[in-house]
């Protein structure tokens, strides 16, 4: 049994399919038979009425598909992927306070960042040089910095308190 969470228009469809051919969308079961005629066209049989389908990959899991005559974005995560992603935009959410502490010991070769700016998840922070490698260290969380307490040039210890983000 494979469980997916479907997204259209923001609304979430959670969609099962189980080894009978049987599918399970948003509660009601249906019989579906799916046939690839090429690399983008698919016939989908939904109890028997077939459906011709055109559809694309564009990102991260985003399709687009032509369903007769209508075109739809889409979003498909398997549930777990669902769940992560719920909990990351939750925690990009959060309005709390973030300290972000050195990894390991090094150099502070350069810091991207200024006190006050804007930072989101992922974006890069500091080089940090350890073992004769630079190391690019990613903000933690998204807000903004409100303290740098290292300088360019500065050696830092393992868990050293590099700057704080709200």
């Amino acid at each position: 049994m494979n469980e997916f969470i479907v997204s259209i228009d923001d609304r979430k469809y959670p969609v099962i399919i189980n080894e009978a051919g049987l599918i399970e969308i948003d509660g009601r079961k249906i019989k579906a038979e799916l046939s690839q005629i090429n690399n983008c066209a698919f016939l989908l049989k939904l109890d028997e009425k077939p459906y011709e389908i055109v559809c694309h990959k564009l990102d991260n899991g985003n399709y687009g598909f032509l369903l007769e005559g209508w075109y739809f974005e889409t979003t498909v995560r398997t549930k777990l992927q669902e769940t992560a992603a719920e909990l990351m935009n939750n925690k990009m959410k959060e309005s709390h306070k973030s300290v972000f502490k050195s990894p390991m010991p090094g150099l502070v070769l350069k810091i991207k960042k200024q006190k006050g700016d804007s930072v989101k998840i992922g974006e890069p922070l500091i080089i940090l040089e350890a073992m004769k490698m630079e190391n690019e260290l990613r903000s933690p969380s998204e807000g903004t910095i409100t303290s740098i307490n290292v300088t360019e040039g500065l050696s830092v210890e393992k868990d050293a308190i590099i700057l704080t983000i709200e």
